[in-house]
């Protein structure tokens, strides 16, 4: 069983469930929904509102794979941003200052910076012709 021609398929499947597990943030913070503990009122021109649509926009374009690249290469930088504004003040290590998946999410996206899409994607489909 040739298991590298699953590959390309894994890549968007990877890039679809970051992208929906990430949304999850972005709604969460704009609208409230999914409700978390961590949900508080801002304002859209704070640090955290920019975030929120940030997550929400860049989350839905990941999800359908349009301009990936791009979108998932500001993602990681705004997941290294979160990660070292956030976390890293409180202790050096991500597993105690709870920084663990802005750690993951950036090193992921950095990922499908370089990578792109997938077969799977809008990208794959507008670069066709």
């Amino acid at each position: 069983m040739n298991t590298s021609a699953w590959s390309p398929h894994l890549l968007s499947v990877l890039r679809i469930m970051s992208a929906l597990l990430f949304l999850e943030h972005g709604t969460s913070k704009l609208f409230g929904v999914p409700p978390s503990a961590m949900h508080w009122s801002f304002q859209i021109s704070s640090a955290m509102g920019w975030s929120g649509i940030i997550e929400f926009v860049g989350g839905v374009l990941l999800f359908a794979g349009l301009f990936t690249r791009l979108t998932a290469f500001i993602l990681s930088g705004e997941m290294a941003v979160a990660y070292f504004m956030v976390h890293a003040p409180h202790d050096f290590f991500p597993l105690v200052n709870k920084g663990e998946i802005a750690v993951l999410y950036c090193f992921v996206f950095l990922y499908l910076a370089v990578a792109g899409g997938g077969p799977w994607s809008l990208d794959r489909l507008r670069h066709r012709g």
